[in-house]
């Protein structure tokens, strides 16, 4: 293999790895069921088995997550995910449920301007999805599948839709995922969690601030807890959630 065509390769290969830790960062952020376990560590598994191009700073915690997983059942996660994400929403995972009064009065514009990247793209939620265009799952996977769209231009040599899928991405992580991770990790540690989603929002704030760095991206942090949104207790626990495209 010519060594241009090795180190696309190569390149390709880092490109989808960080698709891949999207993924499984969004899998963890899903209800816990039976089935979902069954996913979550087998793709958690495969993605520290091997050799991997780690961004800067993100393996000790994934690897951290990865082994607070491998003995865990539904009869333990369940009703903790319930108690830190459920009705009762003490951690929100929503985008727009963190800031001040005015993020909240704002939310409608926020949601318009998250579903448009997905529309952008072709990406629409799966049907039956419960949640909320800024829902952490949802937004974890709109990267994951931009970094597919950016792998396959790189590999079929396409200048500008490459191009076009590294700008989406750098505005997304600046407008939207990168402005709420830390007020999230904030308010979830506050709830003392279990260990697993403690690392779990470890290494969602590990990569996406790696993201932030890769990306050139600077996102405005919002601060504080959670604002009061009375439309958290409507979402239900359905199970699992994706975006198609």
């Amino acid at each position: 293999m010519p060594d241009t065509q090795r180190s696309t390769a190569k390149q390709v290969s880092a490109v989808l790895f960080r698709g891949a830790a999207f993924q499984a960062l969004a899998l963890g952020f899903a209800y816990p069921s039976s089935a979902v376990l069954i996913q979550l560590k087998a793709r958690w598994n495969a993605l520290l088995n091997g050799s991997r191009p780690w961004p800067a700073g993100t393996r000790p915690s994934f690897q951290c997550t990865n082994k607070l997983l491998r003995d865990l059942d539904g009869e333990t996660l369940e009703p903790e995910y319930v108690r830190l994400f459920g009705p009762a929403a003490r951690c929100p995972l929503y985008e727009t449920a963190y800031g001040d009064a005015g993020r909240l009065l704002g939310r409608s514009a926020s949601l318009a301007d998250i579903a448009g990247f997905y529309q952008a793209f072709g990406l629409h939620p799966a049907t039956g999805n419960p949640h909320r265009e800024d829902h952490i799952g949802l937004e974890l996977e709109c990267m994951s599948l931009l970094t597919v769209k950016e792998a396959y231009a790189m590999a079929e040599g396409w200048q500008e839709a490459l191009e076009v899928t590294r700008n989406a991405q750098q505005r997304f992580v600046q407008d939207h995922l990168g402005t709420w991770i830390d007020a999230f990790t904030a308010q979830l540690r506050l709830c003392t969690p279990h260990p697993f989603y403690a690392a779990l929002g470890e290494s969602l704030r590990a990569l996406v601030r790696a993201e932030a760095i890769c990306l050139q991206a600077s996102p405005v942090a919002v601060g504080g807890p959670p604002v009061v949104d009375t439309l958290v207790g409507e979402d239900s626990l359905q199970c699992p959630y994706a975006l198609s495209g």
